[in-house]
């Protein structure tokens, strides 16, 4: 279904024109890749295509917002309401899959002695796990009816006929999002807690992909933010998947009759445990360098946009 080209009132400046028609374009290309990643998971289990799935689902989740506008129609609440189920269905297993690979490096890291060897019986517990996990997440994604989907999210986007500009409502919609950025920052304090630190990745995500949506519009100037974004979710990011770890470890030590089993894997798991939260300790200064830098990124691209307006 292609798009109207009514939409671009007299009044539209070309490069509004241009930013919408691109937009649509944008869409639609998130639209063929999410669509694509689902049909894969159903017959095959590659981490990458979790990750990708869940990735693309916020990319096209956030297009899709900015062409429908407000207040929200129920056809655009059901269809975010779609893209969510799918990415918090896949949330564990994009946990474990991430566990798995943690262990594996600290595994190499080791080389093959006793630490090894603790870390061994973990890989072992991660990946019996999985099969299940996946099974479970198809199970309860089996009944999603794709077809439906992809036609919802075409005419949605063939509806974009209003008078809008892109780059503006992006940049309002931003706005608002840095300044929960900037409340969830605030809220770390000086001894931040596992809660404060994921309310700031996650308002960090949003910040990022209007970002990003905006750098694909040709919004070069915000390309620095973009960056600076990156860097701190890469840290939070890290952060928050040891401690996922973390718990589950800490889960199957608790298990009845391991320590007793395994007395000296134990103590280690439980030194190694130590450690984890020693570094994850550690990361939180650098986690406020590149706050400061995100700050400033964002200083910057404000004080760019408002020259050019």
């Amino acid at each position: 279904m292609q798009a109207s080209t009514d939409y671009a009132m007299k009044d539209a400046t070309p490069e509004t024109v241009s930013a919408r028609s691109t937009l649509i374009k944008l869409t639609r290309k998130r639209l063929e890749k999410y669509a694509t990643l689902l049909p894969k998971l159903m017959v095959g289990d590659d981490p990458e295509t979790i990750h990708d799935l869940r990735v693309w689902g916020r990319r096209l989740q956030q297009a899709v917002r900015v062409i429908s506008g407000k207040p929200k129609s129920k056809q655009l609440k059901k269809l975010l309401a779609d893209i969510r189920r799918v990415r918090r269905t896949l949330g564990p297993c994009r946990d474990l899959d991430v566990n798995i690979a943690i262990v594996k490096a600290q595994r190499e890291a080791n080389g093959n002695g006793s630490v090894n060897r603790a870390w061994a019986l973990i890989q072992h517990e991660f990946e019996r796990q999985r099969p299940n996990l996946i099974e479970r997440a198809r199970g309860k994604l089996a009944g999603e009816e794709l077809l439906k989907f992809i036609s919802r999210t075409q005419r949605l986007t063939s509806a974009a006929e209003r008078d809008f500009d892109p780059v503006e409502e992006i940049s309002r919609a931003m706005t608002k999002s840095m300044d929960r950025w900037k409340e969830s920052q605030a809220a770390t304090g000086e001894q931040p807690d596992s809660a404060a630190l994921h309310a700031l990745r996650i308002a960090g995500k949003k910040v990022r992909y209007s970002a990003e949506l905006l750098a694909d519009l040709g919004q070069v100037d915000v390309n620095p933010l973009v960056k600076s974004l990156k860097e701190i979710q890469t840290l939070l990011g890290d952060w928050h998947d040891r401690t996922v770890m973390q718990k589950y470890i800490e889960k199957f030590i608790r298990r009845a009759g391991f320590l007793t089993d395994h007395s000296d894997s134990g103590r280690i798991l439980l030194a190694e445990l130590e450690k984890e939260r020693l570094r994850n300790d550690g990361q939180v200064t650098n986690i406020r360098q590149k706050a400061a830098k995100v700050q400033q990124a964002w200083a910057n691209w404000k004080a760019g946009a408002a020259a050019d307006s």
